[in-house]
């Protein structure tokens, strides 16, 4: 009874540090105990629960939103304004002081809207956070064909007039919609898949303007749906979604906001149930890093690695393959299959050194919680393996847990660690937005046709093999079922489906821009 009494439980800094690092990479709270208490060598040793774990965790993360979750938000973009001066950040609010708008971009990824910003892809889906705000990362594609954030956005809705302001910042945008969603919407609209077919292959076919008005009207008049509303607006925006209409303008190969989708999907994992805007920005940077990581491993490959060669052009292929990335250069070489004859008129600037003209919004300089993590990282590897070397005899065990202690001791001392929370000198008052009531979803119960149930002696009905009067009186019967017919009696049942796919998509047109 003793580890159960609550003067003999207590979680440790040390435990809630490593809690809090397998928590932001998405280990449960459940599994980070069963890690805590494999370390410690049984629940016994481990000296707390798992209330008190969840607790304490809990205890933490008040702490870094005790003023509220904006001006949490707001302390955090001020403290990185001291490691990365390019940063930008700029928020409104409304007439009751809540957040309305904020947006924010470092210095590295002002850095590559100037080198790739000719395309930009947008998308406000993302709404899984405690306010249902649109989370809108905007997004490109860099040298290697790889996705960059160019900045990211909380927006207060998603309707046309929030992004009026695109016409006055850059009025000369083209603009495409999102060929996904467009399909998506053809099949909610009218619900035939011959017709989605139909539709999509006028909006990618590379026809002239011409022969799309002819198909187009063709597809319209085949299906007789001349006087939908939907398909009447899409006659009037042939310019935002056919490609007849958008030959001749640069989308860097964009189509649709997959790209933007493929984070949001990757933000869904990270977070699950952490709602709270500095949760959700965090999240946002961890995977900025991680596009940045590839970026750096492309560029290496890029640079210290040849490609094969697959034309008998092999100082013209090779040529091509020292001023080009390596996805370009694939790109080169498809286009170099198809094609036979060349006539070069102009020299084309290498690829590689695409970011090397580039000012910079910043000198390099690390973040010193970066550097603290990095060096806890490399610590904590040389101290397991001394613990596993240790632990082989009792003698290495005393000596080495004694030099630990000694060492722990030494280091308290020195450095005074506490428990104090470092705090913004600046202090905000913006209040967080209204968060998002809960729906509680309906349940809709599927219509089960329930099939007659059988006796597996007689065939018939109402009764079963125990309670067969037949079976009761000794009869013989030539109407036993097959095995067979067992097996389809068991197993063969009729569901109504709960949904038409109508039903699933609204009819709502949430086509994205892509600019």
């Amino acid at each position: 009874m003793t580890p159960f009494m609550r003067s003999n439980r207590a979680v440790s800094k040390v435990d809630i540090d490593e809690a809090t690092t397998l928590k932001e990479v998405g280990v449960g709270t459940s599994q980070v105990m069963n890690y805590l208490t494999q370390q410690a060598g049984g629940y016994h040793n481990v000296g707390f629960t798992h209330k008190d774990l969840y607790d304490a965790l809990q205890r933490g993360k008040a702490k870094e939103i005790v003023d509220g979750d904006v001006n949490a938000l707001i302390a955090y973009f001020d403290y990185k304004k001291h490691d990365d001066p390019g940063i930008f950040v700029t928020y409104s609010v409304d007439e009751s002081g809540a957040l309305h708008n904020l947006i924010w971009s470092d210095s590295t990824s002002r850095s590559d809207y100037i080198c790739f910003g000719d395309v930009i892809a947008f998308d406000t889906t993302y709404k899984d956070n405690l306010y249902g705000r649109p989370i809108m990362p905007i997004v490109g594609a860099n040298h290697h064909h790889n996705t960059i954030v160019f900045a990211t956005a909380i927006i207060v809705d998603d309707t046309s007039q929030s992004f009026e302001a695109i016409k006055f910042v850059i009025p000369n945008t083209k603009h495409k919609l999102c060929s996904w969603h467009i399909s998506r919407n053809a099949q909610a609209n009218i619900g035939d898949p011959k017709f989605t077919a139909a539709f999509s292959k006028c909006m990618v076919s590379w026809w002239a303007t011409d022969e799309f008005d002819i198909q187009w009207h063709s597809v319209v008049s085949e299906f007789n749906v001349e006087k939908h509303p939907w398909v009447i607006e899409k006659g009037n925006t042939w310019h935002l979604w056919a490609q007849a209409y958008l030959t001749g303008h640069f989308f860097a190969n964009i189509c649709s906001t997959q790209r933007c989708e493929s984070m949001n999907a990757s933000l869904a994992i990270a977070l699950k149930h952490k709602k709270i805007y500095l949760d959700v920005v965090c999240a946002i940077e961890d995977g900025i890093s991680r596009m940045r990581l590839n970026e750096l491993k492309a560029d290496y490959l890029s640079s210290q690695t040849k490609p094969f060669l697959i034309t008998k052009l092999v100082e013209f292929e090779s040529h091509a393959s020292e001023i080009y990335t390596r996805e370009s250069f694939r790109a080169f070489q498809e286009e170099l299959q198809r094609e036979t004859l060349y006539q070069i008129q102009e020299e084309i600037e290498s690829t590689k050194d695409a970011k090397a003209s580039t000012p910079s919004f910043f000198y390099f300089n690390v973040p010193p919680e970066i550097m603290q993590m990095a060096r806890f990282a490399s610590l904590r590897a040389t101290a397991s393996m001394l613990c596993y070397a240790a632990s082989k005899t009792d003698v290495p065990f005393k000596t080495a847990r004694d030099e630990m202690k000694r060492l722990i001791e030494e280091f308290e001392n020195s450095f005074g660690l506490n428990d104090s929370v470092n705090r913004s000198s600046v202090l905000n008052n913006v209040r967080d937005p209204q968060r998002k009531q809960r729906k509680r979803k309906e349940v809709t119960k599927n219509k089960v046709e329930k099939k007659i149930r059988r006796c597996e002696f007689c065939n018939g009905e109402g009764h079963n093999k125990l309670t067969c009067p037949q079976v009761k009186l000794g009869l013989n019967t030539s109407t036993q079922p097959t095995s067979t017919d067992f097996f389809e009696d068991e197993m063969d049942w009729s569901f109504s489906p709960a949904h038409d796919v109508r039903d699933i998509w609204n009819n709502a047109d949430n086509d994205l821009h892509i600019s």
